[in-house]
């Protein structure tokens, strides 16, 4: 059973988050805890997967991964065909966030690309894959808040292409 979480615990928790590479006795000083006592309450946290990782935050620019678009795509409803959706969406580094919805659409998509030629060929893959009906998809002009850019970091090959073709990708 998870122990509660108090306030001491999500002050440990801000400072990982602001410096994820902040020491045990530094994040302890700021908090009023030794450095031991923060490494403890840490590994707790770890252990219940309140904490799920460390990672770095790249920026996406640098990996030529700049367009963000926003795509909404509807899959008939049936498991089966839910399934290989699911699977390449899975696979695709270009997908950073899929979520599952209810609504007029199945599932509506976060996806970084180089150019609108790679995000042309990313919306035709997703139309090819079975059950596949419709998709929608909105380009960002411009990021004004989001706390969890960062790069992709695979291969991404077709996606680093420089071509440039329409500034809006054409949907069904």
């Amino acid at each position: 059973m998870n122990d509660p979480i108090d306030e001491t615990d999500l002050a440990i928790l801000r400072r990982l988050q602001a410096d994820g590479r902040a020491t045990h006795a530094a994040i302890g000083k700021a908090v009023g805890l030794t450095g031991p006592s923060v490494y403890a309450r840490i590994k707790r946290m770890e252990r219940e997967g309140i904490i799920r990782g460390y990672t770095a935050l790249i920026d996406p620019a640098v990996l030529d991964q700049g367009l963000v678009a926003i795509v909404r795509v509807e899959v008939r409803a049936s498991a089966d065909e839910q399934q290989p959706f699911e699977s390449v969406i899975g696979a695709d580094p270009q997908v950073v966030e899929c979520h599952d919805v209810d609504g007029e659409d199945s599932y509506i998509l976060k996806v970084r690309t180089a150019s609108p030629r790679t995000l042309r060929r990313l919306l035709a893959d997703l139309r090819a894959i079975p059950g596949v009906t419709r998709t929608v998809s909105s380009i960002a002009l411009e990021t004004v808040k989001d706390v969890t850019a960062t790069a992709v970091l695979g291969p991404v090959a077709e996606a680093r292409d420089s071509g440039r073709t329409a500034d809006v990708a054409e949907d069904r």
